[in-house]
């Protein structure tokens, strides 16, 4: 466990701003305990888009600080306050970004550990605690695991009894679909055809979810009517390639903003529509060429249930595919 001295705050109190530049995250689940009053919280609601647990071990606080929170509009939307020791968080395993001990909380080191997710800061007395990815985590960097496209994990913690870790919106987006992982970090294409209205939010967009509790991290636009289905996204710990009918984008994992692109001179890969890509040991392959044909964005606004696999859209149901 990575163990660094927090910074002096202001009369040892710590402050929302404090609080936000320490643990670095603006968005996902922060579990603050001994915040009797609540005001630590609803600061840090104020100022973040973070949904934060409180707890803390007695009814007379507890209810103070559910009044606190519901006068300020935060109780049962971004802020949750429960009855707990300090001993035993009453959250599941590595699901928090980060956990706050306020005015004094005594918290135990493990029990802090156990809720946060990886890379997830805990800041208890004037130490902050960075838990480490554990041996043995496995990505899924391509759409099938691997350039080789041997769709079998390595992972060696995940094992059974399978149980679900969270639900998180969306519950239902566009077709078609792709995904990605690394570091902790799920990434998702959506197409261009939405049956029904709730799906088209997500129309031609790449979104950045946190992979063990379900926050929306970051989304950016992508070009409509490119068939997503094909290996055109690889994800590392730092840079999610990202390519499409112009070039190949390095974007970052972290905030989505581009970092560099590939762009490579036409007369050499006979086009600008990457097909195919692979990466293997930092080497990246590509199969590079002409323009293919746009797929029109669809909005069925659909009332029936379920979806149809006839007429889905023009270039999904075409007998030959460019």
């Amino acid at each position: 466990v990575e163990r660094q001295e927090v910074r002096e705050t202001s009369g040892g109190v710590f402050t929302a701003d404090d609080v936000l530049s320490q643990i670095d995250v603006s968005r996902g689940i922060c579990a603050v305990l001994g915040d009797s009053l609540a005001q630590l919280s609803l600061s840090l609601a104020k100022q973040s888009e973070l949904v934060i647990y409180v707890q803390l071990e007695n009814d007379a606080d507890v209810l103070a600080a559910r009044q606190a929170v519901d006068a300020a509009g935060f109780y049962g939307t971004r802020i949750y306050v429960e009855k707990g020791r300090a001993d035993r968080i009453h959250l599941a395993d590595n699901i928090a970004d980060a956990l706050i001990a306020a005015n004094g909380a005594l918290v135990n080191e493990n029990e802090a550990l156990r809720v946060l997710r990886p890379e997830g800061k805990a800041i208890i007395g004037n130490q902050e605690l960075v838990k480490p990815f554990p041996a043995g985590a496995d990505d899924w960097s391509h759409p099938y695991h691997g350039p080789d496209n041997n769709t079998q994990s390595k992972d060696a913690i995940v094992k059974a009894p399978y149980l679900t870790q969270f639900f998180a919106e969306p519950y239902y987006a566009p077709v078609t679909q792709v995904t990605v992982a690394a570091a902790g970090r799920v990434f998702k294409g959506f197409g261009n055809v939405a049956f029904h209205e709730r799906e088209e939010p997500f129309l031609n967009q790449l979104v950045a979810f946190n992979g063990y509790n379900g926050t929306m991290l970051w989304k950016r636009d992508l070009t409509p009517g490119i068939m997503l289905h094909r290996n055109t996204m690889i994800a590392t710990p730092d840079i999610l390639y990202w390519a499409d009918d112009k070039s190949c984008k390095m974007l970052s994992t972290k905030t989505g903003d581009l970092v560099d692109e590939i762009i490579p001179p036409v007369e050499k890969a006979g086009g600008t529509f990457w097909k195919w890509m692979g990466m293997e040991n930092d080497l990246l392959v590509a199969l590079i060429g002409e323009q293919e044909e746009k797929d029109p964005v669809m909005r069925w606004k659909r009332q029936q249930h379920g979806w149809p696999w006839t007429a889905i859209s023009d270039g999904f149901n075409k007998e030959e595919h460019s």
